[in-house]
Parts: C-alpha cells; structure tokens; sequence
C-alpha cells in the first residue's frame, strides 16, 4: 500500500471560520500549531493563538477588553483559551476526506466522536475544511514541517 500523502507533520499558517458569508480568524493573523498523521494510523492536533493575541491580554487595551477577546476567541477555537488539542486515531474515506477519531481532546465532548474534515493537498500545503451543522465552514491551511 502506498503511503498516504498526508502521513507527516504539518504546521499551521491559517485558521478561519466563514459564517454567513463572513469570515473570521479566530486564533488570530499568525495562529501557531502542529498537525502529525502517522502511517500507522495515529493523529495528533494542537492549534494554537497568534501570540499577539496573547500578549493582548498582557499589554494590550483595559483588561475587560483583553478578556472579552480572549473569551471570542476561545469559543469560535473550540473553548479553552484559544488552544485546541486532541488526538485519536485517523483515516480517509473513498471520497478522500479524513476522519480524526478523537480518543483524547481539551474539550471532553470531542472524546468518542469523529471529526470529518475534507482534504485538499499539493506536495507542502494540506487544506482541511469542516463544515458545522450551523452551516459554518472552518478551514485550516497548513504547510508541511521541515527539519
């Protein structure tokens, strides 16, 4: 069997969410993050905020506006403070799409549920796009990790 071409580690370039015709960054213009697909079938996700965001709630406008950021941000990432993590096993379906079943996850009702994600790739670029069922598209760039 050949080898997938997703097999590898990635890192993440952009994250956004289109709802209703508009479209957000929800970790942000320079979202951090690590994507790695075993060939042995193993999965593992971390995305993280851009660290300006970060920093926002450190130095950036009165705290209550910091934090209201924060908390948007955390809730458009999938909860937890901008950071999203899991970890399962993966595979792809006849139509190419790839299906991530969560074993381990930040947010406990991720655990024991499969996320589809539909997949274009080139050589060094991977573009998986979700779609929610409020109709929202999430679509996650990722560019392939070098040593």
């Amino acid at each position: 069997m050949d080898e997938d071409e997703i097999v590898g580690g990635w890192s993440l370039v952009h994250c956004s969410v289109e709802r209703a015709g508009e479209e957000t960054r929800p970790l942000g213009d320079r979202p951090g993050g690590m994507l790695l697909y075993t060939s042995d079938g193993w999965m593992s996700a971390l995305l993280t905020t851009d660290p300006a965001l970060a920093d926002a709630t450190l130095t950036g406008p009165a705290p209550a506006d910091a934090a209201m950021a924060q908390a948007e941000v955390a809730t458009e990432a999938g909860v937890s403070g901008g950071t999203v993590a899991y970890a399962g096993r993966w595979e792809r379906t006849p139509d190419g799409a790839v299906r991530h079943h969560v074993a381990a996850s930040h947010y406990g009702p991720w655990v024991g549920t499969t996320l589809e994600r539909a997949v274009r790739s080139g050589p060094d670029e991977l573009l998986l796009t979700a779609t929610t069922d409020e109709g929202a598209r999430q679509r996650l760039r990722w560019r392939r990790a070098r040593t």
